[in-house]
């Protein structure tokens, strides 16, 4: 799962659904354009950490991630995604995650939701380079909620 905005000080929430399951990180990349179209990212030698909470009654069943990513908004991001083998379905499913986000979050009604999606979330195309795994996500500043996440 390549993206773009998952930086420094970023957190990743993936479901796990197989009992000793492992954990895989890749590559790190110097510059990589949202969609990752072509073969790869600029690729450089780095360093992380990750730290990592087992959350058993998380109920979770797409990853979805919190980032500051470019600073703005002051409160960063909240974004679900949809990874599947046809783009509009990876594109609804992220939106329909958000959507349960924000319902269960929130409070808001499946019509407030979706209006709410239609006018301040941000449908991005994060990576098509490991065809049929395309990942699409749902942004949402979280500049816009009255308390965070």
């Amino acid at each position: 799962m390549d993206v773009r905005q998952l930086t420094a000080g970023s957190r990743v929430e993936i479901p796990v659904w197989v009992e000793g399951a492992l954990f895989s990180a890749g590559d790190v990349h110097a510059a990589m354009g949202d969609g990752e179209v072509c073969g790869s990212a600029i690729e450089c030698a780095g360093t992380a950490t990750i730290r990592f909470r087992v959350e058993k009654k998380a109920r979770l069943s797409y990853p979805r991630f919190f980032t500051k990513g470019d600073g703005k908004p002051a409160k960063g991001y909240y974004a679900t995604t949809g990874i599947g083998s046809d783009l509009m379905e990876a594109s609804k499913q992220s939106v329909r995650n958000m959507l349960r986000h924000l319902t269960d979050t929130y409070g808001l009604t499946d019509e407030e939701a979706y209006v709410l999606c239609s006018a301040a979330a941000d449908l991005r195309v994060h990576e098509v380079v490991d065809r049929p795994n395309w990942v699409v996500g749902t942004m949402i500043s979280e500049d816009i909620f009255p308390h965070p996440v």
